[in-house]
């Protein structure tokens, strides 16, 4: 890895060597956006039943205006990503999590990534959607001046992977007999929510053993996650779990953990526990977890960009009816809202609010 100078950037996917050979890996269906877009019904099938088995698949970018917008669009915030990290850390803490919102910086260490508090090793800056869409007097917060610059490469991209996460979504609502509509109605984009993209940046690997942990075992708290990612480091459970426990961060079955390897080309697609509960049950939402790239590729700092797409803040978390869902009790009196639930779930993986 070459040596660091003051202009040198250390996002350079062009740079990066190969993902080791040799290492367990998971095998995850490739979807072509580009269909999906365009109606491809054996297409669609496809998606529907890579979301009601392991919840986790590949997504190819190519051949569509939007998967180019999310490709050209990561790349960018990646490198916007690393000048927010390179601010000194009394800055950032400036703009650190807090109260019950999961916008802005988190420091390295500030989540425990088991059970005796071992703290994790990645930092991260959430952006929330609904700030990068409105014009600059009615954001709810204020963000760094590198953010505020880049803030129309913010507006794209969040309407693009927004847009892309809830054509999805409404090809499972209508393999369930749902219709669209109904889970479109829970997502507006405009509407107050929990969705942001998250830039993060993992440290490079110190020694050859198996490090600590960067992220620990979770299931993403939303409905549908986009992630891109340019290394290693990403790793699903073997065995497909479909049971979120909070504040255990160890799977509910037995099983091991998979690399997932970066594609070349494609966004990484999984369900979070929001599709779970609207389902009922039938959509999975996938264990998982971040540690440092694998061989060669772990001397390099390890950056992804995640859009998260979440219900809105005052959205009721109850299941959907469809010919496909299970019937479930009545949930009207007791059900949550979306914001209260998603904080509830965060505060159970770990993550404190006063980082």
């Amino acid at each position: 890895m070459p040596h660091k100078e003051e202009d040198y950037s250390e996002f350079t996917p062009d740079l990066y060597p190969p993902f080791p050979e040799g290492i367990p890996t998971v095998e995850l269906q490739t979807i072509a956006l580009s269909k999906l877009l365009a109606g491809d019904a054996a297409e669609q099938d496809r998606v529907f039943n890579a979301c009601v088995g392991r919840g986790f698949f590949y997504l190819a970018l190519d051949g569509c205006p939007e998967g180019e917008t999310i490709l050209r669009g990561a790349d960018q915030i990646a490198l916007t990503g690393e000048r927010v990290f390179k601010l000194p850390l009394a800055e950032k803490m400036a703009y650190r999590m807090g109260g019950k919102s999961l916008f802005g910086y988190k420091y390295a260490g500030s989540t425990a990534t088991d059970k005796v508090g071992t703290p994790d090793t990645a930092e991260f800056f959430n952006v929330g959607k609904n700030d990068m869409i409105v014009p600059d007097d009615q954001m709810g917060r204020s963000w760094p001046s590198v953010v505020m610059d880049a803030k129309p490469l913010f507006a794209d991209y969040v309407a693009t992977a927004h847009a892309v996460g809830m054509n999805i979504m409404a090809i499972l609502a209508e393999r369930l007999g749902v219709d669209p509509a109904k889970i479109m109605s829970r997502h507006r984009i405009e509407e107050p929510s929990g969705d942001h993209v998250r830039i993060t940046r993992g440290p490079p690997r110190e020694t050859d053993e198996m490090p600590e942990i960067q992220t620990p075992s979770h299931t993403d708290f939303g409905t549908i996650t986009i992630l891109m990612n340019w290394l290693g480091g990403l790793q699903v459970y073997s065995e497909s779990s479909r049971k979120a426990q909070l504040g255990d961060f160890h799977p509910d079955v037995p099983g091991e953990w998979l690399w997932v390897k970066p594609k070349r080309g494609c966004a990484i697609i999984n369900l979070g526990d929001a599709a779970v509960k609207f389902s009922n049950g039938v959509l999975c939402s996938g264990r998982h977890r971040v540690i440092p790239s694998p061989g060669a590729q772990g001397r390099w700092p390890r950056y992804s960009i995640v859009y998260f797409v979440r219900p809105e803040d005052q959205c009721l978390m109850k299941q959907l009816r469809g010919k496909g869902i299970p019937d479930g009790p009545d949930e009207e009196a007791k059900a949550l809202t979306a914001k209260e639930w998603i904080f509830r779930q965060s505060s159970g993986l770990g993550n404190r609010f006063d980082n």
